[in-house]
């Protein structure tokens, strides 16, 4: 093979390496010793360089930023893939949707095959050039489910969508009034407002303000089921104020209904009310299960035209929606692009490992060497052979010849003869995913090319060779973790008292950045006493009444001008710490350093000029990448702060993260930017991802990671994957950004809190289903900052029985928060230990790169049982677990009665998988439910409570999505025979009914 250098379009130069990973195996743990210049030159030189054959195939890899993905590991970034094909000697280019969708760019006799790495989603506007470029023998290399999610740029600038842009809301191109006019498409959802609103313009009060709208109705439920109702159930046309501030004060509207399937213009009229600014215009509709069109947008205020913009829907948004499920594409047939079908998944009651299947032709048994690809659990959805037809042959590569979960595709005949496709999964997990990911669509990619002949068997095998020899990432297993002496015995640490007078400043009026320097000077001023308060919100300001009203504090010191905290202050403070905007996560390693040596973060000079402050420590130009900066903080900044706190946050929310607790407590703060953020200065989240593995393995068992994982889809390492890295080193995530003023609220005493008295059970009646709802997401710290407390106020709370989900670490860093909770609560509410434990785990991964994972598991339900004690908690919420990660937790809670596992329905189908007893005698309830909407709750509720008599159920409640008049009608649909109760009524139930047998 020859080789060339050569320049590639994106601007890399070609060429090759590759370094080795030494592990060192030592006594009593296993130490990985990684050969850290190697990998970094490594990975440089595999991301930078290109190795090509002269007169090689060429491949596209799809890469648009922002799109959506779905049933993929959401870490894989389209750029890697392209580098790691180009290390093994394929051309790759990376191309975005427009791309794709254009014939002179995007055509077979340019490109030999195109791969997707956004799993179910593609590009809806360039299908059609892409079954063109299937036809002419282009190669697909897929992702998740392929071809089953289009998504498109359909949001329309400078309009808001109710609930939001996607399936329910999107724009409509060309299917408007007139010819080649615009309109939204809105498809009503059951029980919630579905609708858009203008761009606000200006009024005064008194001012004579009419809107207008021309809409059409296109689908919905037979005439005979639709009702005229009056009320909240209206489709209406409204005009709503606000004051110069941006409040709303009140709506004006008209009635939609009954709608046409014709065209038809409806207008609303009303005068603006004492104090209004500001107006829009907003189309909410409420009777689900319609479809209509939008259009012709206008307003007039005083009989003169207004300007809204966008009112034609001409210019589109930049953001691309999943438009929803829809598997015909990807099928065979007039409109199909021949990738087949789907089915599965597998029986959940049966899991089973999957392995590289006989023959081998993606050569993954080397990098499966002595491992599943799919480790012992539920087969996910495989390539449905039943969906293939005659002339096309599937070689299996993963998983039963029957049940493919990764293979080819080779098209003999038909619409598409010629083609070679590859149909891969997310089949691996663990901390290896990210690499096997990787390889597996680089092999599936090669292997295409050589099943067509574009590679020859020389190239195939160099190929090959050069996929093997791609670093690996670090191999964790077997570790000791160090023990350092924890300087505090609560589980988060806790600042002083606040002083009796806190200086309180409004900082809603400021920028970012200078909010981040205020909260800098706040996390160090606080550390010897929470004496700085500061206001990003009215919630800010309703948490500091209630201080007051606890007594935690009293009356505040007013400070007119934000600034002039750092005059008050400026003893204590010893410098100012300057970003590299050319580095993305510098801000990570500033905020540690203002912690670590009582220093301003300034994003920049002028910031830090400003304050009058000497800049101690300029970052700039200090490191290479943001790889560079976290082996800095690592090894320089993180040996000198907290070992047991650390915290994931993007810097661009740094504003907003309870960065003043972190600094006032010492701890250190890192960021993985993810695959739609590696265009950021000095992105590489490989080897960021390797600098924080390192990071986790030297910091003790038990270390926090506050903030969160994720910043968007495909910003960060994500949730899961975050959480589950965290809890295999023995790290637990604590959900803590769009959090402020912790440094204050943790200094606030609470050793323990006690519920109200709870009732007791109602008598049991052996013909019902007793159904517990369960509301998530307590864990994360902002739901009870702000987002519980619009449940709280709703009259509909104390009728209904829930279950509340909370973390009992908020004891230790917002205890008057909780306080509030506990004394608003009536004998219906019930908190409960969320989620898995103290804080935030996966049982499943919990542990698993450790030596001693039973000592693991021993020390972090000890402190569970601790604070769930502390908290008067009866139950908790276990997530990610099958039955024997459960039976694993159970024995360690043995003051536990009950367990309620399950973010969501997990799997299981039969009543007696999902409510049991384990061994120990505890009760198991088994999440019943997903999702939101009470015709989806009431229907799951039915489904899985069986046929047997009586039943018990946990009823999980997606708090994001839902409300409690959510549960009142499911309540209503279920009927007389389902009967609501409290978590712990129900397990009082279930315990008096176990002593007879059920009714059939």
């Amino acid at each position: 093979m020859n080789l060339l250098i050569t320049k590639d379009p994106d601007g890399s130069r070609a060429g090759a390496a590759s370094a080795s990973l030494l592990t060192a195996a030592f006594r009593g743990s296993a130490v990985v010793v990684t050969a850290a210049l190697a990998l970094f030159i490594a990975g440089r030189a595999m991301a930078a360089q290109t190795v090509r054959t002269a007169a090689g195939p060429r491949v596209a890899v799809f890469a648009q930023p922002g799109f959506p993905f779905y049933g993929v590991n959401p870490t894989v970034a389209p750029q890697q893939i392209a580098a790691d094909l180009r290390a093994a000697g394929v051309a790759a280019d990376l191309l975005d949707a427009d791309a794709l969708a254009r014939p002179d760019r995007f055509n077979a006799n340019r490109y030999a095959a195109v791969i997707f790495t956004y799993g179910n989603t593609y590009p809806a506007d360039a299908f059609a050039n892409l079954k063109r470029f299937h036809r002419a023998g282009g190669s697909l290399v897929t992702t998740g489910i392929p071809f089953t999610h289009p998504t498109a740029r359909r949001t329309a600038r400078d309009w808001e969508a109710t609930p939001s842009w996607g399936p329910a809301v999107h724009l409509a191109p060309g299917e408007g009034p007139r010819p080649g006019a615009n309109a939204l498409r809105l498809q009503t959802q059951p029980d919630n407002w579905t609708g858009v609103s203008s761009a606000r313009f200006a009024v005064r009060p008194g001012d004579a303000v009419v809107v207008s709208v021309a809409l059409r109705e296109t689908g919905g439920p037979p005439r005979a089921r639709r009702a005229a109702t009056a009320g909240e159930q209206d489709d209406n046309l409204y005009i709503r104020f606000f004051d110069t501030t941006g409040k709303y004060l009140e709506q004006r509207g008209v009635r939609l209904t009954p709608a046409s399937p014709a065209w038809r213009t409806f207008a609303a009229r009303a005068a603006a009310p004492a104090g209004a600014a500001h107006a829009d215009l907003s189309v909410q509709l409420r009777r689900g299960g319609h479809r209509f069109l939008v259009a012709d947008f206008a307003a007039r205020v005083n009989d003169r035209p207004v300007s809204l913009p966008n009112a034609d829907l001409s210019r589109r948004g930049s953001g691309f929606l999943d438009l929803g499920h829809d598997d015909a594409p990807a099928r065979w047939g007039p409109d199909g692009i021949g990738i087949g079908g789907f089915a599965g998944p597998g029986d959940p009651d049966k899991p089973a490992p999957a392995r590289v299947s006989p023959g081998d032709p993606l050569k993954l048994s080397r990098l499966f060497s002595g491992r599943p690809v799919v480790p012992q659990r539920p087969a996910p959805q495989w390539l449905d052979r039943a969906s293939v037809p005659k002339g096309v042959r599937v070689i299996p590569a993963v998983g039963e010849p029957s049940r493919p979960l990764v293979a080819l595709v080779v098209h003999g005949s038909g619409a598409f003869k010629g083609a070679v496709d590859a149909w891969t999964f997310r089949a691996v997990e663990g901390e290896q995913e990210y690499f096997d990911t990787r390889q597996i669509l680089a092999r599936a990619t090669v292997a295409v090319l050589a099943r067509r002949r574009l590679l020859n068997r020389s190239a195939e095998t160099v190929a090959f060779r050069a996929l093997d020899a791609l670093p690996r990432p670090a191999a964790y297993a077997n570790l000791t973790l160090p023990r350092p002496a924890r300087r505090y015995t609560t589980f988060q640490p806790k600042m002083p008292p606040p002083a009796r007078r806190l200086y309180v400043a409004d900082v809603r009026r400021l920028s970012p950045d200078e909010k981040l320097l205020l909260i800098s000077l706040q996390g160090v001023v606080n550390r010897k006493q929470p004496r700085v308060y500061l206001l990003f919100d009215d919630d800010d300001q309703r948490w500091l009444d209630e201080m007051r009203r606890q007594k935690e504090t009293g009356a505040p010191i007013p400070v007119a001008d934000p600034w002039s905290l750092v005059d008050t202050f400026r003893g204590e403070l010893k410098g100012a710490v300057v970003c590299d905007p050319k580095v993305y996560v510098s801000p990570c390693v500033a905020v540690s350093l203002a912690g670590m040596d009582d220093l301003l973060v300034a994003k920049t000079p002028q910031l830090a000029a400003r304050a009058r402050m000497p800049v101690t420590v300029d970052l700039r130009g200090k490191f290479k990448d943001n790889a560079d900066a976290l082996r800095y903080l690592r090894t320089y900044v993180a040996p000198r702060l907290d070992p047991y706190l650390t915290c994931t946050l993007d810097p661009a929310v740094f504003h907003q993260g309870a960065l003043d607790s972190v600094i006032a407590a010492r701890g250190s703060v890192f960021w993985i930017t993810g695959p739609q953020a590696q265009h950021l200065p000095g992105a590489d989240q490989l080897r960021e991802m390797e600098e924080i593995k390192a990071l986790l393995a030297r910091m003790p068992l038990g270390a926090v990671v506050r903030g969160f994982w994720w910043h968007g889809d495909g910003i960060g390492l994500q949730e899961s994957a975050g959480v589950a890295l965290a809890g295999r080193f023995g790290k637990v995530t604590l959900v803590s950004d769009l959090i402020t003023n912790l440094s204050v609220h943790s200094g606030v005493r609470a050793d323990r809190l006690t519920q109200k008295p709870r009732a007791p059970a109602p008598p049991l009646d052996r013909g019902k289903v007793y159904v517990a709802f369960t509301m998530s997401d307590g864990d994360n710290l902002v739901t009870w900052r702000s987002y519980f407390r619009r449940y709280f106020d709703d009259p509909v709370r104390g009728t209904i029985p829930v279950g509340w989900g909370m973390s009992p670490a908020i004891l230790d860093l917002a205890p008057s928060w909780a306080r509030w909770y506990y004394e608003q609560a009536t004998p219906n509410d019930e908190f409960l230990c969320d989620v898995s434990g103290v804080a935030y785990m996966y049982p499943s991964s919990w542990g698993t790169a450790l030596k001693d994972r039973d000592e693991a598991f021993r020390w972090f339900y000890g402190r569970t049982r601790e604070y769930m004690a502390r908290t008067d908690m009866r139950t908790i919420r276990l997530m990610d677990v099958q039955a024997d990660d459960i039976a694993r937790v159970g024995p360690l809670l043995p003051g536990v009665p009950f367990l309620m596992p399950d973010y969501g329905h997990a799997g299981p189908t039969l009543y007696s998988a999902l409510t049991y007893d384990l061994p120990t005698g505890q009760s198991v309830f088994r999440a019943v439910t997903s999702g939101s909407g009470p015709q989806n709750l009431a229907d799951q509720i039915r489904t899985r409570a069986g046929a047997g008599r009586p039943a018990f159920v946990n009823a999980f409640i997606w708090n994001w999505g839902s409300n409690l008049g959510d549960l009142k009608k499911t309540l209503e649909l279920l009927g007389p025979d389902y009967v609501a109760v409290t978590p712990s009524q129900l397990n009082e139930l279930y315990r008096a009914a176990r002593q007879t047998p059920r009714r059939r």
